[in-house]
């Protein structure tokens, strides 16, 4: 018999925060490669692990997006996937499960999360507008650039403050967000909070922080203004404001969950990452009339508004797996997992951002290679080393490849800004690696830390046949395209 959603948060003494809550059913077994074998195929594919073909990554931890391991009952309810183009019977279940999820009538599917993002974008965001954040990730700034609208990243102070200890560094800055729209307000029209923080460490935001964001839209706003949550790792924000944030320690991340979402107006997900989905995502809206407004725009870019570009199947798998990545228990687990690559990281003098929350781990690449300048990317050089020595994949968010361009003047190169962290992002894959997995993957950093000042600075790549320039209303997009080269070659 099938364990219910219920069942699986039944009463148990048996301690998840030391060993998970699932078995292990099917593996997958990886290509062996040696060492100068790997050396020499991220030289063949530009030094960059996410260029590499995914067989030749031993670990992979550069995205967690679409990675994560679906369960026996995913694959059950797969079976049961109708492929009608109109109306399948599997949206139902779907349907019924969002509703629950984000407390919000009226719910549409899409094939991921930009695709959800671009139609948001086009009905609330005009030309001219300004579009606050807590900090926009990259697919969301770059809808701003193509409705020719200006991302403003309003991220918090406690950010900005490598030894400050709050649990809540992912938040929106209530004082500056208060004063635009003060300042400005006749040029805002939706605020946009990424719950947690992904290009900020994925550092959470508290409820607090979500119920001030409430209170100064509907205090200060000038025009309608819609607020959005980017829910893409909702769960693992609720996980943290369980445990660290007053008077929610007794409430499900479920029902906190619950709560977030009470305060917005849309929400949109790619549910690659918590839905425990290889692909799908959604839309969330309370507005009747905004969702009709969707409706055509979805039926253009996905498809019918009860499949939105996904299989009957993909619609089936999701109903379950929203449900499972809510999960207490499977949350806990994931906490745990976290805090042990942390742990492996501090006892070999790895430097990471701190705290280790739910959704992965950031390291502070300037602090393991310091002779690198941050504009020669100490990140994007230990990202390849690491990969040399053990087979990880990681991905950089150094001032190489992240840094942040002007939002007024965007396509202006000589305006790009160092980011505040020479971040590396090492994302947690749901359900698939064991602690034996993460620490290999800290003992790789560590070797290739240990290499020093051998490990070459990074330039932007002499290119015989150059890119065509991105157009301006794509520029927001420049990171997946930019490309770069060792000064020498690596140990």
């Amino acid at each position: 018999m099938r364990v219910s959603n219920e069942e699986m948060m039944s009463s148990t003494d048996i301690p998840f925060d030391k060993v998970p809550p699932y078995r292990v059913k099917v593996v997958e077994y990886t290509m062996p490669t040696t060492r100068v074998e790997r050396k020499e195929l991220i030289k063949r594919y530009n030094w960059s692990a996410p260029n590499l073909p995914a067989e030749y990554i031993y670990v992979n931890m550069c995205t967690d997006s679409g990675t994560n391991a679906m369960s026996d009952r995913q694959w059950a309810a797969m079976w049961l996937g109708d492929e009608s183009y109109f109306n399948s019977k599997s949206w139902d279940p779907l349907q019924e499960v969002l509703q629950k999820f984000t407390g919000m009538e009226y719910v549409m599917p899409c094939h991921q999360g930009r695709s959800g993002e671009a139609i948001i974008y086009e009905l609330f965001v005009n030309n001219g507008d300004l579009v606050p954040s807590n900090c926009h990730f990259t697919t969301t700034r770059a809808h701003c650039y193509y409705q020719q609208a200006e991302p403003i990243d309003l991220t918090c102070p406690e950010y900005f403050d490598e030894h400050n200890s709050s649990w809540f560094k992912g938040n929106i800055d209530t004082e500056k967000l208060k004063r635009l729209f003060i300042e400005q307000g006749d040029r805002i029209g939706l605020v946009e909070l990424v719950v947690p923080n992904n290009l900020c460490a994925g550092q959470p935001v508290s409820m607090a922080n979500i119920r001030e964001v409430r209170h100064i839209i509907d205090n200060y706003s000038r025009r309608d203004v819609v607020f959005s949550l980017d829910a893409a790792r909702i769960p693992e924000n609720a996980w943290i404001i369980k445990k660290y944030e007053a008077g929610y320690g007794d409430k499900t991340c479920l029902e906190i969950v619950q709560e977030m979402m009470s305060f917005a107006d849309v929400t949109h997900m790619s549910a690659k990452k918590a839905g425990l989905v290889n692909m799908g995502g959604f839309v969330a809206l309370r507005n009747k009339i905004d969702y009709q407004r969707l409706q055509p725009k979805l039926i253009r870019i996905d498809g019918f508004i009860t499949y939105g570009g996904l299989a009957g199947r993909d619609l089936e798998a999701l109903a379950i797996g929203l449900m499972e990545g809510v999960n207490d228990y499977y949350l806990e687990d994931k906490q745990r997992q976290c805090d042990f690559f942390a742990k492996a990281c501090k006892e070999r003098g790895i430097a990471t951002f701190n705290p280790a929350c739910t959704l992965g781990i950031w390291i502070l690449a300037e602090h393991c290679l310091p002779h690198i300048e941050k504009q020669h990317g100490p990140g994007t050089a230990l990202c390849v080393q690491a990969y040399i020595e053990g087979g990880v994949g990681f991905t950089s968010m150094d001032s190489l490849h992240r840094g942040r361009e002007d939002s007024g003047d965007p396509t202006n190169i000589q305006k790009i800004q160092l980011a505040p962290y020479e971040l590396i992002r090492c994302a947690f894959p749901r359900r698939v690696y064991m602690d034996s997995h993460y620490e290999w993957c800290a003992e790789s950093l560590y070797r290739a830390m240990n290499w020093g000042n051998k490990i070459p600075p990074y330039v932007r790549q002499k290119m015989n046949q150059l890119r065509p320039s991105l157009e301006k209303r794509d520029i927001g997009l420049r990171a997946f395209f930019d490309e770069y080269e060792p000064l020498f070659d690596h140990p």
